[in-house]
């Protein structure tokens, strides 16, 4: 079952059509599939060691790729791109709904009913999604069943409920469901451990377990860096309560390790950025109505179920608890990521618990008369309605077709006659025949620059003069930057603003390539 509905939900989202050579993209997959895209290319039609942004060339990447790579790798090695994409992401995702299932049979106790709770918690977020429904819409399941898209996409559209918090951040950020797999996987071998009362740290095999565990949640930072950052502080803070402090050394020195090395490449550039911003999404001026507005729309019903488990749940589960609501608090201080977006991650690795502690108070619930397995079903239903909506978007988005090798001739040309680690100076557009054809563009897309905490101001200037070059001097600087070839449209784009003057690369450098939209040179 697990299997069967990720593979609906991941195949819903993205395909390819080997016939035309079209990707189908899900509508709201675009904007993180076209980086993503990208990335994986790098690694399979180029030479991109040791890692760069496609769209920032020779500039260290730090940015958690090894998801991307794993895909690259497997269509460099003849698996075709949505299959090895969407291969993965039904394999970890399947493994994530079943851990999901079995993590609260370990916190608390062995019940299956509790598994399909937390788990059906989890797929249908508990927001005030409904009410807006069913003002718009009445009780109306005709409606529903044709919901054609998310009633709220915050912050994106303004409102308070966040996109995040769905399913839709699943299907956009693949290597987020692979991070939390791999987290949740450690913390469920080390909770298994810790039910059997075996102490890790005073046994050679014990000592190698723990060890294995760190390494495998310091690899898991080349997948997802903050969702292992969440679960570091998780598991040391369970550790700590714990008095294992033996137990959290030997776990952690891998994880810090690891971390150093795949920091080290990037501690040269600038990529600061403010680390105190409280109130995540909650509208400012943050004030405490507003914070609690916030999460109250983002929860709903959950706003009252997690702190009732939390009051059911005994000394050593309360304990392993603490650490999530360390979480929360966290991510309503500190930014930790480049853009205040990015703490999403902390709270969908900290919901993912909070839904456990929902699930056992509704399982508390129902060990009763008939009254109470009513007003448990009742409460299920209002935690996961809004879930149900949102996931009738997904059942009834659309899809864009975006071309790729043949049938976009420029890709195909690219990957077939340079050299896998060429670099571009082209336009900036977001599905970018250059970076789609394995290549690098010296600058291209803002927003993934952004995204990814690069300083691109000085580049930005650089690149005028670049496009807009009519001597010989200038021609000498870009060879020296790196740049291999100038892409130069002869059709008017949105975001190509420069003066081009086609009279002076048409006498001064080569022209390799040429169609109705562009002119390719080699330098």
């Amino acid at each position: 079952m697990f299997g069967l509905f990720s593979w609906w939900l991941f195949d819903k989202s993205f395909g390819y059509d080997g016939i035309s050579s079209t990707f189908r993209i899900a509508r709201h997959q675009v904007g993180d599939f076209a980086l993503h895209l990208s990335l994986i290319r790098s690694f399979s039609w180029g030479n991109n060691f040791p890692p760069e942004l496609p769209f920032f060339a020779s500039k260290p990447l730090p940015y958690h790729y090894l998801f991307d790579l794993s895909v690259g790798l497997l269509e460099r090695a003849g698996v075709r791109i949505d299959m090895a994409f969407n291969g993965l992401s039904i394999l970890f995702f399947s493994g994530l709904l079943f851990l999901i299932y079995k993590l609260p049979q370990v916190i608390f106790t062995k019940s299956k009913l509790l598994g399909l709770l937390s788990l059906a918690l989890f797929l249908g977020n508990s927001s005030l999604t409904f009410i807006t429904y069913i003002v718009q819409n009445g009780l109306s399941l005709g409606k529903l069943w044709l919901q054609p898209d998310y009633l709220h996409m915050g912050p994106l559209d303004g409102s308070l409920i966040s996109t995040f918090f769905t399913l839709n951040v699943y299907l956009n950020q693949r290597h987020l469901v692979a991070g939390l797999f791999m987290v949740l996987f450690v913390i469920y071998l080390l909770l298994v451990s810790h039910s059997r009362n075996v102490n890790l740290a005073h046994s050679w095999n014990g000592f190698r377990f723990m060890l294995l565990l760190g390494v495998l949640l310091g690899v898991s930072s080349l997948i997802h860096t903050l969702v292992m950052v969440s679960a570091s502080i998780f598991i040391f803070g369970f550790l700590v309560l714990e008095k294992r402090f033996r137990e959290m050394l030997i776990l952690l020195t891998p994880v810090v390790l690891i971390l150093g090395i795949r920091i080290i490449p990037v501690l040269g550039q600038n990529l600061g950025h403010a680390w105190i911003n409280p109130g995540f999404h909650a509208e400012k001026p943050l004030t405490l109505f507003n914070f609690a507005k916030y999460w109250f729309v983002n929860l709903g019903v959950g706003t009252l179920t997690i702190p009732l488990g939390f009051y059911l749940a005994n000394r050593k589960q309360k304990i392993l608890f603490m650490g999530i609501g360390l979480l929360f608090i966290i991510g309503n201080i500190f930014q930790l990521g480049f853009r205040i977006d990015h703490n999403h991650s902390i709270f969908n690795f900290v919901f993912i618990f909070t839904n456990m502690l929902s699930a056992y108070f509704v399982y508390k619930v129902w060990q009763g008369g008939i009254l109470r397995k009513f007003v448990s079903i009742v409460i299920v239903f209002l935690l996961t309605i809004s879930g149900l909506i949102n996931l009738m978007a997904v059942k009834n988005d659309f899809h864009l077709e975006i071309a790729d090798a043949p049938k976009d001739m420029l890709i195909a040309w690219v990957r077939d006659n340079t050299a896998p680690d060429s670099v571009f100076l082209a336009p900036s557009e977001q599905f970018d025949p250059v970076t789609l054809a394995g290549r690098k563009n010296y600058l291209g897309n803002s927003y993934y620059l952004e995204v990814m905490g690069y300083d691109y101001r000085d580049r930005k200037k650089t690149v005028q003069d670049y496009f807009e070059a009519d001597n010989i001097t200038i021609l000498e600087q870009i060879k020296q930057s790196g740049i291999d070839y100038v892409l130069v449209p002869v059709v008017p784009l949105v975001d190509f603003k420069y003066e081009v003057s086609p009279l002076f690369w048409e006498e001064n450098v080569k022209l390799v390539y040429e169609d109705n939209k562009q002119r390719l040179y080699k330098l």
